[in-house]
């Protein structure tokens, strides 16, 4: 229980009730006596017998009256001030009336997510130490398999009795009594909810606690931003912005249980939502935009009623931001919003400015643009470390233009996570009148006050002891190529020694032929720009394991260690203190010239091309790759790598656990020898890497090789300036010529390139 200090008079009667307007919850008492008929929060009930879509709903007299109802309950039950309350349900009407009603009586939700898993979820549990845990049938098996991280719960309150007979019911504590329910008085600083931060890696996530004060700041900032009225409505599939809804007024539509995998969204019935409610916001991931986004294109369906889209938890692709602009009012603009579990709202820039501004800029490596900061918050740029900063002091902070990691302010940010020292002592600077947090982003500010994302300071690769590696500029550059569907930069080796390797995913639908044309154009692509230059290992992978609730962010840590396996490379250990004392500087006054003359172009002396750090032996006679993918590897190499059973330490079915485990390792044993392996191609490198520019390729009778690199083909538009983090190098983007014998169109999205061979 999380402990108070309320206000007493001299009877030692609560005075804190003069001080409720610092609850969260009032906001719905007040639109309960404004407008109570208003439909507050509707829900998906299936379809008729005509094939039409039915929805319940809750308007916002009953919403209030529901949620009092349950708060009486739960009092009765001794829930109380400072409670901490898990819920572990799917985003419902229910979760909404449980959530407001623990609000209300000034207990602290505890919103998880069960898309990241039942063991996780449960060890989320065992982090936080709740006393009182809601849960739904379909979790409640979690339970049973991992009993020992529920240990702290000592009131069991299920929605519904007929699965886990342990505890009370929501029917059995829903009591109406006449008059409202007697809102608990908090202050600004008084624990309101506890949200935890997202993790695309193996780690749990951690438990971010979020005042009153904090909450009532998100929901002006997301007003604010939003731009929301009496009439608006939203659909959005984020758990955190779906329950400060209810608070900002704003009528919403919850999306379907199931679909909170962005792999499982249903764009058809997001659609015909829109259609019958007139829905005028979205607040959605990147992926299920570009969903919905192709859904629209394939059915050519026009969306007139949106009148904003917000996209959180990812940068959105600029291609894909342009072609979502296709389906709406052409005055609608796409808001990538900026920010984290710990401080939702940081900064965001409108669709418009990034299609004709910013994208070319991506493109050519100077990171992703998240836009200026919000009214109320501060982002400032300190040098990279990995070390806890005790006080803040601005000696930490960066030159304009260098890059840097990102620190944010403001009253909508958390001050600390629970029950976690080292993270707190690792994110959080004290300056003496708040609390700076270190985002773990990495990037640099403009002229104008614009952030540029580079990438995540744990994912940065260190090859030497001056020069550091930063991820989203160097995967820019190659994601450009048609053929490129994804790619990361990973880093393997020891530190500060590691060695940079590209891990390519390819387009969908491409069968891999002609993969070392694509090798030796990559090579060429990575050779015209400076901080790309060392990339000299390329890796070809079939697909990218993703985080399961998003479905875009990238799980590195496991592409990491597939490619140190495969390159029998080590992997780094935890990343050791490196401040970056003297970052690259970004060059303003290239930006300063070019804004006299767009057309104007900068090059310098040719780079010469930096030598193999990784120390491997070349290949004495280069093999041939081959010219058709699937001949590399016909199956994935972690096809069969799922995840494994772990037993609980706690649980008294343990011997149970250890014989499932074996038997499933004895299925999926016979499974991986079932499966011919081809004769491996190399003798002494991964059959997956492409070796530049030493290996050759054949193509029919001619054989053609990387060293001999063809005359290359200038292309107009070349970059216009350095990135950051860089040094005014050869920027041309060059294309070398295919082989004689083939007959391909080859483009690059800067700048249309095509050849025929015939020709």
């Amino acid at each position: 229980m999380i402990n108070y200090n309320p206000q007493k008079n001299e009877t030692g009667i609560d005075t804190s009730s003069a001080i409720e307007q610092s609850n969260v919850s009032k906001h719905i008492v007040t639109l309960a006596q404004k407008d109570p008929y208003k439909k507050m929060v509707l829900s998906l009930s299936g379809r008729d017998d005509n094939g039409k879509m039915g929805y319940s709903h809750l308007t916002c007299r009953q919403f209030n009256q529901q949620s009092d109802d349950i708060a009486r309950g739960l009092q009765r039950a001794g829930v109380v001030r400072g409670t901490k309350t898990a819920l572990q349900m799917e985003p419902g009407i229910e979760w909404f009336a449980v959530t407001y009603a623990l609000l209300k009586i000034g207990a602290v939700p505890i919103l998880l997510q069960p898309s990241i898993g039942l063991k996780k979820m449960a060890q989320c549990v065992k982090e936080v130490e709740p006393e009182a845990l809601v849960t739904s049938p379909r979790y409640q098996m979690s339970q049973l398999f991992y009993s020992g991280y529920y240990q702290s719960v000592h009131l069991h309150i299920n929605t519904n009795r007929r699965w886990y007979k342990k505890g009370l019911s929501l029917a059995d504590l829903q009591h109406s009594e006449p008059g409202p329910f007697q809102i608990a008085g908090m202050r600004d600083n008084d624990p309101g909810m506890i949200v935890f931060s997202t993790s695309n890696e193996t780690d749990i996530p951690k438990p971010t606690l979020l005042t009153h004060g904090t909450l009532n700041n998100i929901v002006d900032l997301l007003k604010s931003v939003m731009k929301i009225n009496d009439t608006s409505v939203l659909f959005t599939t984020f758990p955190f912005f779906m329950i400060l809804a209810p608070s900002m007024g704003i009528r919403q539509l919850l999306p379907e249980s199931h679909s909170m995998k962005a792999s499982k969204i249903n764009p058809r019935i997001i659609v015909e939502s829109i259609w019958d409610h007139g829905i005028s916001h979205l607040i959605m991931s990147p992926t299920r935009l570009m969903i919905l986004g192709n859904f629209l294109k394939n059915e050519s369906i026009f969306l007139p009623s949106i009148q904003r889209i917000m996209s959180w938890g990812e940068p959105f692709p600029a291609p894909r931001l342009q072609q979502l602009h296709y389906f709406i009012h052409e005055k609608t603009q796409i808001f990538p919003l900026y920010g984290m579990v710990e401080a939702p709202v940081v900064a965001t820039i409108g669709s418009h400015e990034i299609v004709s501004e910013t994208q070319i800029k991506t493109e050519r490596g100077f990171g992703i643009c998240q836009g200026k900061e919000i009214k109320g918050m501060e982002m400032r740029i300190i040098e990279v470390s990995d070390r806890p900063i005790d006080n803040w002091s601005d000696d930490l902070l960066v030159s304009d233009g260098n890059i840097g990691e990102l620190v944010v302010k403001g009253n909508a940010v958390s001050s600390k996570y629970i029950n976690n020292v080292k993270a707190d002592a690792l994110t959080k600077i004290p300056d003496g009148k708040g609390m700076w947090h270190r985002t773990g982003d990495v990037g640099w500010i403009d002229s104008k006050g614009y952030f540029w994302f580079c990438g995540r300071k744990k994912d940065r690769i260190i090859i030497s002891e001056e020069d550091t590696l930063h991820t989203i500029p160097c995967e820019a550059v190659f994601m450009q190529h048609q053929r490129v569907y994804r790619c990361i930069i990973a880093g393997v080796g020891p530190i500060p020694y590691q060695m940079p390797v590209l891990i390519i995913e390819l387009a969908p639908g491409d069968s891999g032929k002609y993969i070392s044309t694509l090798t030796h154009e990559l090579t060429e692509m990575a050779q015209a720009y400076p901080h790309t230059g060392n990339i000299k290992k390329i890796l070809f992978r079939k697909s990218f394991p993703v985080h399961p609730l998003y479905n875009q962010k990238i799980n590195r840590k496991e592409l990491t260690i597939w490619a140190a396996k495969k390159l029998g490379k080590s992997l780094p250990d935890e990343l050791p203190d490196r401040s970056t004392s003297e970052p690259a500087v970004y060059p303003s006054s290239l930006e300063k010239k070019n804004e006299n003359n767009t057309d104007e172009t900068f090059e310098s002396e040719e780079k010469t091309p930096s030598t193999d750090i990784s120390g491997d032996s070349q290949l004495s006679e280069p093999l041939p790759l081959p010219e058709d993918l699937s001949e590399m590897y016909p199956e994935d190499d972690l096809s069969f790598q799922t995840e494994q059973i772990e037993t609980d330490d706690f649980s008294p079915r343990k011997p149970f656990m250890e014989r499932l485990k074996k038997a499933f390792h004895n299925v999926k044993d016979k499974a991986r020898s079932a499966i011919k392996k081809p004769e491996p191609l190399y003798t002494n490198e991964s059959e997956d890497i492409a070796d530049v520019p030493d290996v050759e390729y054949i193509t029919g009778e001619h054989q053609v090789s990387m060293s001999e690199q063809t005359p290359p083909i200038s292309v107009s538009g070349s970059p216009e300036e350095v990135p950051p983090g860089t040094q005014s190098t050869k920027n041309t983007l060059i294309s070398t010529s295919p082989p004689s014998t083939l007959n391909e169109e080859y483009s690059f999205s800067e700048t249309q390139v095509n050849v025929d061979s015939k020709s």
